[in-house]
């Protein structure tokens, strides 16, 4: 691998202190943040544990949706519940140290293989600024991504630098995270064709053991066949492709979260039209680097394209790691080749990292305030069943918000059954979402079951204050 131009020793705190720094700067709010939506699934699964049979079914039984997590969701959410209760700190303070972790790991990969500390310092940077990983920053439910992130990246820092035990530990840790761990043989392979062929044969037992995991996971959890999460082998692959690209470069709700003009995100797409020509410049001239960071995005990327009817931001999690460094590695070939050069990527990157910056900062402050409104609610109904056990409670005053953001997803389970039902003055506040796939029928009760439920004195009707 030909040196980098600047190559030469920095001091360590420029390389690995920039991206945590900023990490911290930007999702900061997260730390203060309480459960919400699917977290409750999670938190809930410790009650089902009695005995070791239990502890067996609640660690290895897959999803309805198909999939096997027992890292990442099961052993991560019974360990914390178990330890400290419904507390969500320990939570977060778990997810930024293995995310940081792992923007390490991404300077150490890049510097490796560029020889560019420049490079190796931007690439982390480009990839925790993009407020996509907003969720993954403020949801114990999306830690799943965090850790399957750390997985592939240590298992390759320690491949591309030749300690192969290391790879291997880190490889099989990342299928109990989650089902993208899948696609390391690939990312290896990759970077072995271009950089260091003379230990392709090394990868022959990685892509043994991941076709190994796939017949099974599709054996033991096979994937849904309808709705949101049925695969699609066609032409949508490309489509899907398509509005991954274009999302990796258009903050969410950028204007109502920020103020900034829509017109921000048509500009950062300009960013992505200068990446596609450096790419095709690189390519051109035969200089494998860009090629190998957007294949592995690609490769990253590949798991979710069948989901078309199922394209989700925070898909994007891992695969922005590669794109960080291909935009790492794009500022530093430009920085040294020329004034007009450098000072396109010096606005290009302002471009994209003030408005990126400023988006994940308002979106994790959203869900920060949306999470207390989840943990209000929660809180005070768990009090209300504290002091009136066995009784089912009505619960009126909801809001649209509470409903979605803890309501929805039982928060209130008892013996395998809900305690907790709205009224039906309740049910026109409640905004519809039908994507959702939840049935807003089964919070109401029947007056038939609410009449019979009061004739026995069972029912408690509260209001929330």
């Amino acid at each position: 691998m030909p040196a980098s131009p600047e190559a030469r020793p920095w001091p360590w705190w420029t390389l690995y202190l920039p991206a945590p720094l900023l990490c911290l700067a930007i999702y900061w709010p997260s730390f203060s943040a309480w459960f919400q939506q699917d977290d409750f699934v999670w938190l809930g699964l410790l009650r089902d544990v009695h005995d070791f049979p239990s502890l067996l079914n609640a660690l290895f039984h897959p999803s309805q949706h198909g999939t096997w997590r027992p890292l990442g969701e099961r052993a991560f959410y019974l360990l914390s519940t178990w330890l400290f209760g419904w507390e969500s700190l320990p939570h977060r303070i778990v997810l930024f140290a293995t995310q940081i972790a792992s923007l390490i790991m991404v300077t150490r990969i890049v510097l490796r293989i560029t020889g560019s500390p420049l490079a190796a310092t931007l690439a982390p940077v480009f990839w925790i600024v993009n407020s996509i990983l907003t969720t993954a920053m403020i949801s114990s439910g999306a830690y799943i991504h965090v850790l399957c992130a750390f997985c592939l990246l240590t298992a390759l820092d320690c491949a591309i630098h030749e300690r192969w035990l290391g790879a291997w530990a880190a490889f099989l840790i990342g299928f109990g995270a989650m089902e993208t761990n899948v696609v390391f043989p690939a990312l290896l392979t990759a970077y072995l064709l271009l950089f260091a062929r003379a230990n392709l044969r090394k990868v022959i037992p990685f892509w043994i053991t991941s076709l190994a995991y796939f017949v099974l996971h599709m054996k033991l959890a096979p994937k849904m066949s309808g709705g949101s999460y049925a695969m699609h082998w066609d032409s949508s692959l490309w489509t899907t492709f398509a509005t991954y690209w274009t999302m990796a470069f258009q903050p969410q709700n950028l204007t109502a979260l920020t103020g900034l003009p829509a017109a921000t995100n048509s500009a950062m797409q300009m960013v992505a039209l200068a990446l596609a020509i450096f790419l095709a410049a690189q390519l051109l001239r035969k200089q494998f680097h860009a090629v190998l960071f957007f294949g592995w995005f690609v490769i990253l990327l590949s798991p979710v394209l069948p989901l078309a009817g199922h394209v989700t931001d925070y898909y994007l999690t891992i695969p922005l790691a590669a794109l960080g460094m291909l935009g790492g590695w794009a500022f530093a070939t430009a920085w040294h080749s020329g004034m007009a050069l450098r000072a396109t990527a010096v606005l290009l990157a302002a471009l994209y990292l003030v408005p990126s910056m400023l988006a994940a900062n308002a979106a994790t402050r959203w869900w920060q305030q949306r999470s207390k409104v989840a943990e209000h609610l929660v809180r005070t109904v768990h009090t209300v069943h504290s002091a009136n056990p066995g009784k089912i409670i009505l619960l009126d005053g909801v809001t649209s918000e509470q409903f979605w953001a803890a309501v929805a997803h039982y928060p209130f389970i008892e013996a395998g059954k809900t305690y907790v039902f709205l009224t039906r003055e309740t049910r026109p506040q409640i905004e519809p979402h039908p994507e959702s796939g939840v049935i807003l029928d089964e919070f109401f009760l029947n007056p038939e079951s609410e009449e019979r439920l009061q004739a026995d004195d069972a029912l408690l009707r509260f209001r929330l204050p």
